[in-house]
């Protein structure tokens, strides 16, 4: 895959991101915090489960194996939505920025912390936003079932279209 077109995904992850995490804080903090209605169980710990997931996946493409800890090990203090959604927004950013510093040979590089572990890493990225697309959708209608719908999250709305020719 080539830089520019992996980038166009990792900017509609970061949007779709901001705009599940801004409708979320519509939400009361029993319907936030409510237990066993997701995946991961709430709300909240579903969105923190998705920022750990993106975190831990670049610092693997980088070369830190962060093994089996989350990101609240590493001393970042994610324990209410405003925290989480400002390092989400860095995040997103840190993962744009790794994704723009490689040419497409280091993208298309198979790559792994260990021997039996090696995968190209634009395919890591790509699990990144399929992954996020996957806890988006479940947030989304959580989200719609309380009131608050987050509104399209499809793929071509984080773009302005019509999209600008080449020539």
């Amino acid at each position: 895959m080539d830089g520019e077109s992996l980038v166009g995904f990792v900017r509609f992850h970061a949007w779709a991101n901001d705009k599940i995490l801004t409708t979320t804080a519509g939400l009361s903090d029993e319907e936030l915090r409510r237990p066993d209605i997701l995946d991961h169980g709430s709300a909240f710990e579903t969105i923190r489960h998705l920022v750990d997931v993106d975190w831990s996946w670049r610092e693997f493409c980088i070369g830190n194996d962060v093994g089996d800890t989350y990101v609240w090990d590493h001393g970042f203090v994610l324990n209410d939505l405003p925290a989480i959604h400002a390092f989400c927004l860095e995040e997103d950013a840190r993962l744009r920025g790794f994704v723009e510093s490689l040419d497409d040979a280091g993208l298309n590089e198979p790559w792994g912390t260990r021997p039996d572990f090696r995968i190209p890493r634009w395919l890591v990225v790509a699990h990144v936003v399929n992954h996020g697309t996957q806890h988006r959708s479940e947030l989304a209608h959580y989200l719609t079932q309380c009131g608050h719908s987050p509104g399209d999250l499809d793929l071509l709305d984080a773009f302005e279209l019509p999209w600008p020719s080449d020539g």
